[in-house]
């Protein structure tokens, strides 16, 4: 999985609102100072967080922009979700030099990133910019379980499809 620079850096503004106290609010001046990078960066993402319902924007000279919902109710697919357009899937992407891939119908590679995709879109549902809010320690305590968790969820569904084999070398 590849996380573009505005991914990151739309993470790390995002973190500054969540880390707000209630009711208050930043400017785009403020979260480009605090993130170190151009106030024409910093609004621009913000501005997607508002296009996709993230934040609301108030003007004046007390203005900024602050969270719509609690931390702990906005995860990080959605935050990532603001940066990407909805992009058709890897077999269909990827078609080489014809109009379809040419291992449409039957593909070994394709259970692979159905099983990554899926494994990393659950970890991105699971946590929220609350759990970010915490001690780098607490943080990596945190998705370890939950990484532990869903790696056996994972393996319990690739046996009952008939995966064993590829089950049983995630152990």
């Amino acid at each position: 999985m590849h996380i573009s620079a505005v991914e990151e850096y739309g993470l790390r503004c995002a973190l500054q609102l969540a880390g707000l106290p209630e009711g208050s609010v930043l400017a785009a001046s403020q979260v480009a100072e605090r993130e170190g990078i151009s106030v024409q960066y910093a609004s621009k993402i913000l501005h997607l967080f508002r296009k996709a319902g993230l934040v609301s924007a108030s003007r004046g000279m007390q203005g900024g922009f602050r969270l719509i919902r609690a931390p702990e109710s906005i995860s990080l697919k959605a935050v990532f979700g603001a940066f990407r357009e909805d992009k058709a899937g890897f077999c269909t992407q990827y078609s080489g030099q014809q109009k379809e891939c040419v291992h449409l119908t039957e593909c070994s590679v394709r259970p692979v990133f159905d099983v990554l995709s899926g494994y990393f879109d659950s970890v991105l549902e699971h946590l929220t910019l609350r759990d970010l809010l915490r001690s780098e320690a607490e943080t990596k305590n945190h998705i370890e379980r939950f990484a532990a968790s869903e790696a056996s969820r994972v393996r319990g569904r690739l046996s009952q499809n008939g995966a064993g084999e590829i089950s049983g070398r995630l152990e």
